[in-house]
């Protein structure tokens, strides 16, 4: 049993899901070059986001999270400060050339406000407005237009 992980610059790694969680995400870090300190997650190519976060310690099998020859798509997960909302940025570069099915469901999961504020703008002020390359929150990744 194995899924694909995919991350970097068009990088993939397969890795077995018969293991416990808490090897899994230790494993995920170290093969993909993310430090052991930060948090991962995971997305599937639905846009669903797996929540290894919350269960990266457990000694439940990574079976019972992700789904057998599925690929998923590295994500880093941070904290905001203030309020201690999630927020997500993708670990795959350049996926309008790589994989360009992925580029929306990346948009939505790292940038989930961004919709709704251009649509909030567009009522209010009666267009959308426009934001500059400054304006995204995930540089250097899928996450951009």
């Amino acid at each position: 049993m194995f899924v694909t992980i995919l991350f970097g610059e068009s990088r993939m790694e397969l890795f077995n899901i018969n293991c416990k969680l808490i090897h899994f995400v230790h494993n995920l870090k170290e093969r993909c070059g993310v430090d052991l300190k930060d948090c991962v997650d995971l997305m599937n190519p639905n846009g669903t986001v797996v929540n290894l976060e919350s269960k990266q310690l457990s000694v439940d099998l990574a079976s019972s999270l992700l789904a057998e020859r599925q690929h998923y798509v590295l994500l880093q997960v941070s904290r905001n400060d203030t309020d201690g909302e999630r927020k997500y940025v993708s670990l795959l570069y350049n996926v309008s050339q790589s994989h360009p099915e992925l580029k929306e469901p990346l948009r939505k999961v790292c940038n989930p406000g961004q919709e709704r504020d251009k649509k909030g703008a567009s009522v209010r002020r009666g267009h959308v407005r426009r934001r500059g390359p400054a304006g995204h929150s995930c540089s250097k990744n899928a996450c951009q237009q």
